[in-house]
């Protein structure tokens, strides 16, 4: 089903409370969908959705995420016209499936139309004089003879169509539908062709009410009955009494939603608002991660890279020698030559007594000489000794590594863009983990900086990854301020801000909270968090960013903060 008239009617209802609401973020989560931050003293998202598979216009308050590159042409004038204005008000023109957004910011006034139409759904916008100043789908006009739509030309909403709405009917117009139409025909069919502002779910409801079968045929309907229903279904189109409901299958899966009572389903259930029933239904035919594919492509070029380091840990431990097995090798070389005389010629071992005065048996090689099995076992003690002193640091850079990459795997499944997707895979080639011949181009937009996350009056900077995690602790922190950590576990660095002041215990509580949440731990309920002073922390030499020592710690336990209390500047 789509999002039709009357959904949007509702929804245009729903948002006359977002009147003056400032728009905070202008985002795109795909080359399709425009999310738009608002705040009239609580915070939603506007998702306008173009995309012609499921296309639609919701409030949601979950916070739309940042997709793949974002700095087009229409992006750029979205942000400078549209971010940071307010939106003085939401229509809807007469029978359409279309929303008019009027915005004012520092740069005038402006008009972000949304026509959410199917596979012709497009967004535009406009300046104040109703000129395209870009749009999404752009059409000649070779391509659409009604109208161009194209930059610098003046917006033409689309044709309307040649149908009544149903609400202008009286009795006497649906005796004459009825009667001049085919009695066996579908009742709903009928609808559908003659009137504006109906979709085949409302045309089904109208039939379902008046004759009790959404598949009942033209002869079963009676023009007062018509009349009737009409009525009370676009009498919210007035009154503003909008009743939002879903439709259920057996197995308790949403196969519909409406803004009215959807007596044509056997198993329905009132929603508080025709956004979450919209929610409901879209979620259970699309991803509820948007990025899952792009999340798991670069999880696995992690795992290969674990994979690796792991092997080339147990290698390298497996080669580990006993400094006393090395320098057995040293003394046995001295024994046979001070003991030649004591070798019988071809042995292929023989005993002699060690500085301790214990025997100790040595192996030999029967065709070199005593003197020669001795340079033989030097030159493996040398070997040995410089393998025994290159292998320790080989072995801690290969432990930093894991650790970098495991933090790399928390940034991965904590990410929220696509960029910081992305993101990590750049880390792996600048790392020498993933070759340069595996980079994609394109790239998936910039990331932005850290997170500025309010605690009252209380900043915390969190890092986004292990790079940002590095900026923020010792680039954009001061000595004084606050570090903290999940502890034993990834996750991000936060810096609470001082700013030369002492911060009570109940916010370095919360910013511990915050650490918690943006750490791999975050589902957990009780988890452990060093705090301590940024100058107490320190970068580990020859490490990959975000990689520190710390010290002078305490160890709060907290539990992680839930996302809808998170207060983020972005």
């Amino acid at each position: 089903m789509h999002v039709d008239f009357m959904t949007l009617a509702c929804l245009c209802h729903d948002m006359a409370a977002l009147k003056d609401a400032k728009i905070q973020q202008v985002l795109f989560t795909d080359q399709k969908t425009l999310g738009l931050e608002l705040y009239a003293g609580f915070r939603t998202w506007l998702l306008l959705d173009t995309d012609a598979r499921h296309a639609r216009a919701l409030l949601q308050d979950e916070k739309a995420r940042r997709g793949t590159e974002t700095e087009s042409p229409v992006g750029l004038l979205l942000r400078k016209y549209v971010r940071g204005g307010r939106l003085r008000r939401v229509t809807q023109p007469p029978w359409e499936r279309i929303l008019l957004l009027e915005i004012e910011n520092e740069e005038g006034r402006s008009t972000l139309v949304a026509e959410i139409m199917g596979k012709s759904s497009n967004l535009l916008l406009l300046d104040e004089a109703g000129t395209i100043r870009d749009c999404l789908r752009r059409a000649t006009a070779q391509k659409n003879e009604y109208r161009t739509i194209l930059p610098n030309h003046p917006y033409i909403p689309p044709p309307p169509l040649k149908k009544r709405p149903p609400p202008v009917l009286n009795e006497g117009d649906w005796r004459m539908m009825l009667t001049a139409a085919d009695q066996e025909q579908a009742l709903h069919k009928l609808l559908l062709r003659e009137l504006t502002g109906v979709s085949p779910m409302l045309a089904r409801e109208i039939v379902a009410r008046v004759t009790g079968d959404p598949e009942a045929p033209v002869a079963e309907a009676e023009a007062a009955a018509l009349l009737e229903v009409v009525a009370e279904l676009f009498a919210p189109l007035t009154s503003g009494a909008w009743e939002p409901y879903i439709a259920l299958n057996e197995e308790g899966e949403v196969i519909a939603f409406a803004p009215y009572e959807l007596t044509q389903f056997e198993s329905i259930e009132p929603a508080e608002s025709i956004s979450l029933a919209m929610q409901r239904y879209f979620a259970a035919r699309m991803d509820t991660d948007a990025y899952a594919a792009a999340r798991q492509r670069v999880a696995a070029l992690l795992a290969e890279a674990r994979k690796s380091v792991e092997g080339l840990l147990y290698q390298l431990r497996s080669q580990t020698i006993e400094p006393a097995e090395i320098e057995q090798l040293r003394e046995n070389g001295e024994l046979l030559l001070a003991y030649q005389w004591q070798v019988p010629k071809k042995a292929d071992s023989v005993e002699l007594t060690d500085y301790e005065g214990n025997p100790r048996r040595i192996t030999l090689d029967p065709a070199l000489s005593p003197v020669e099995n001795a340079q033989r076992l030097f030159t493996r003690y040398d070997k040995k000794k410089r393998a025994a002193e290159e292998i320790p640091p080989r072995v801690e850079a290969a432990e930093r590594d894991l650790s970098f990459l495991v933090a790399l795997e928390n940034d991965v499944q904590q990410a929220e863009e696509r960029p910081e997707i992305e993101a990590v895979r750049e880390a792996l080639v600048a790392g020498g983990f993933l070759p340069s011949k595996k980079r994609r181009r394109g790239g998936g937009g910039v990331v932005r900086g850290p997170r500025r996350v309010l605690l009252g009056e209380w900043v915390a900077l969190v890092g986004r990854n292990s790079a940002q995690n590095d900026e923020v602790t010792f680039r954009l922190a001061t000595s004084e301020d606050i570090w903290l950590h999940a502890r034993g576990v990834p996750g991000s660095h936060v810096i609470l801000k001082l700013a030369g002041r002492q911060a009570p215990p109940e916010i370095i509580q919360r910013a511990a909270s915050l650490a918690a949440y943006y750490s791999q731990a975050r589902s957990a309920t009780d988890v452990a968090v060093d705090v301590t002073e940024r100058r107490h922390v320190h970068r580990i030499s020859g490490a990959r960013p975000g990689l520190v020592t710390y010290r002078n710690e305490r160890t709060l336990h907290v539990r992680p903060l839930a996302a809808e209390e998170i207060d983020s500047e972005e």
